[in-house]
């Protein structure tokens, strides 16, 4: 087999891309997923005039992807199996990495950018002290438990989810129906991603506890509550991790409900 060291096609892997070790805990993947965020938020108001919104989408995606399958101890064990034989799928990378990993390094070589530009468009008001408080005990809350739990637990929480995503295809199909009968057109808003949920049989405890996102963001993504959100961009992250949880179609959930939320200014 020819190594990954060998092989030009694929320069950074999903491990390097967050910047985390293969030896990586769960709580150290999701602390580097949410830098990731908050690095894209900046690089993105530092240089707007500078890269095209596609660019900054692209980086998201390719971050958020890299999160989704090192979170998912079923995708990941597969994905190191293929690391280790040089052999990254098609499947989980779609477009080839050269291309993802030139627009990615070239967004992340703009720090200049960022230190020249004197004033940076802020973000929506960050929490009062009391609350980032509350949040940062709810953080720590959070990364004990998951610290707590082996990965042979992880793996039947994902196989569980797997089995109920599958054995609710035929319901679902019938809610989709309903639209289609009546001559609508289905629109992913809070209401509907929480009908599907409920239908998948996945209750916003499990999907916090599986996706590692916070129960309070998951809820506000069910709510349309965008005040949540300190920016499109932590949105666009969490939403993105809700959707493959799910498996609902990426793009048109993020088309319908991207536009929900620029609506509401």
């Amino acid at each position: 087999m020819t190594s990954q060291a060998n092989n030009p096609q694929v320069e950074e892997n999903y491990y390097q891309i967050l910047e985390v070790p293969k030896t990586a805990s769960l709580v150290e993947i999701r602390d580097a997923y949410e830098g990731k965020l908050e690095e894209t938020q900046l690089d993105a108001f530092a240089a707007y005039s500078l890269l095209p919104e596609d660019e900054t989408e692209e980086t998201l995606l390719n971050f958020s992807q890299a999160f989704v399958t090192l979170a998912n101890p079923v995708a990941r064990a597969k994905y190191d199996d293929e690391l280790q034989q040089g052999m990254v799928s098609a499947e989980m990378q779609p477009v080839t990495e050269k291309e993802h990993l030139t627009k990615i390094k070239k967004l992340y070589s703009k720090k200049s950018v960022r230190e020249k530009t004197k004033t940076v468009p802020p973000a929506k008001k960050r929490p009062e002290k009391e609350e980032a408080g509350k949040e940062k005990e709810i953080k720590k809350s959070v990364a004990r438990e998951i610290s707590a739990e082996s990965q042979e637990e992880r793996r039947d929480h994902y196989h569980t989810l797997a089995l109920k995503n599958e054995l609710a295809e035929e319901n679902l199909e019938d809610f989709y129906s309903t639209f289609r009968t009546h001559g609508g057109k289905l629109s992913y808003n809070g209401t509907v991603l929480q009908q599907i949920r409920k239908i998948k049989s996945v209750t916003l405890e499990e999907l916090s506890h599986i996706t590692c996102i916070r129960i309070t963001y998951l809820q506000a993504i069910e709510d349309e509550n965008f005040s949540k959100f300190t920016s499109e961009i932590y949105l666009k992250g969490y939403l993105l991790c809700y959707v493959e949880a799910l498996q609902l179609p990426k793009e048109q959930v993020l088309t319908d409900y991207i536009l929900l939320y620029k609506n509401s200014f």
